[in-house]
């Protein structure tokens, strides 16, 4: 039979498992996930045809890869996804990407000046909106 104390202890256990598990479901269903990144057409065309050769599952550069894979993106956190904005806009702004040696050969993949625009304007306004959402 059980004493006064064991029975306390039980009653005690049972309410913090049951406390813990109720609190885990309303954590469930209220923390609302990273927002996605939206990519306007114009936006992921520029991408597509000026950085995925290098930044994508099918590029021959594996420091390319390392440092900015799309086709990893909804695998990165979203404290990693800011940061990745945040160099996307200082590497095309500065002119480091695409960068020259690969432009020698691949002139046609050139940012323009307005391009460079588009993507630090949508690189900035996703990076903000993640952050509202972290």
């Amino acid at each position: 039979m059980y004493n006064i104390k064991q029975l306390n202890m039980k009653k005690a256990f049972t309410f913090f498992v049951l406390t813990g598990v109720t609190c885990l479901l309303f954590l469930a269903f209220t923390i609302k996930p990273a927002p996605g990144t939206q990519m306007p057409e114009d936006v992921g065309k520029v991408l597509k045809a000026s950085c995925y050769d290098c930044h994508s599952k099918d590029a021959s550069s594996k420091k390319g890869k390392l440092a900015l894979n799309f086709d990893k993106w909804e695998d990165y956190k979203v404290t990693k996804k800011i940061g990745k904005m945040e160099a996307i806009c200082e590497m095309v702004s500065e002119g480091k990407m695409p960068p020259e040696k690969y432009l020698k050969s691949n002139p046609d993949k050139a940012l323009t000046d307005a391009q460079k625009k588009m993507l630090c304007e949508w690189a900035k306004k996703e990076s903000d909106k993640l952050m509202e959402g972290n």
